[in-house]
């Protein structure tokens, strides 16, 4: 059985919903292992990565790719880019494929430094948000990839507040900004 909480913290319909999970699988997919991103100009990419994220290149290669990771000895490498070519389209909001990656942080005060750092870097920030169980900053890559870091609100804490925890409830900007305290029911750590 998946479990995302501890016995006891899912409501009724919560559990219900995990019950249906349930599926005998031989196989079992731990965890998202990486992510590639095809990039034009791999070393702006590089700088990005490094300079706004704070992501340790651990990694290249003779094909030109960029290996990353904050914890090889967990992850040998979390994000990868790889050159494309300079004439390829730019990502668009509305085409198929990989809508945003999202990166986690510890605490809000994180999240906090995250936002402050975009704004400094003149990073394109997209919208900020409360889902209920998180709180999370969205904004693009130099290739116009969406991206979003993001920190956990706990069940006991989002259950004051929201009926589904999967769902949007507004901008965190004057949170983040320290114009407004957290609001009851979105305290994040």
């Amino acid at each position: 059985m998946l479990a995302l909480a501890p016995a006891g913290v899912l409501g009724r319909e919560d559990q219900l919903w995990m019950n249906r999970l349930e599926a005998p699988m031989a196989f079992k997919i731990r965890r998202v292992g990486h992510l590639v991103l095809r990039v034009k100009d791999i070393e702006r990419s590089k700088r990005f990565f490094q300079d706004v994220l704070g992501f340790p290149v651990v990694a290249q290669n003779d094909r030109g790719m960029v290996f990353f990771s904050t914890d090889v000895k967990d992850n040998h490498h979390m994000l990868a880019l790889i050159p494309g070519k300079e004439s390829a389209n730019m990502p668009t909001p509305d085409q198929i494929g990989m809508e945003h990656v999202s990166f986690e942080l510890g605490s809000f005060a994180e999240l906090q430094d995250a936002y402050r750092t975009f704004k400094e870097k003149d990073v394109k920030i997209c919208h900020t948000v409360f889902h209920g169980i998180s709180k999370s900053v969205y904004f693009n890559d130099p290739d116009g990839n969406m991206l979003e870091v993001y920190c956990n609100v706990p069940a006991e804490e989002y259950r004051k507040s929201v009926s589904n925890p999967y769902s949007r409830y507004g901008s965190i900007d004057e949170e983040l900004e320290g114009k407004s305290p957290q609001r009851e029911g979105t305290v994040a750590p």
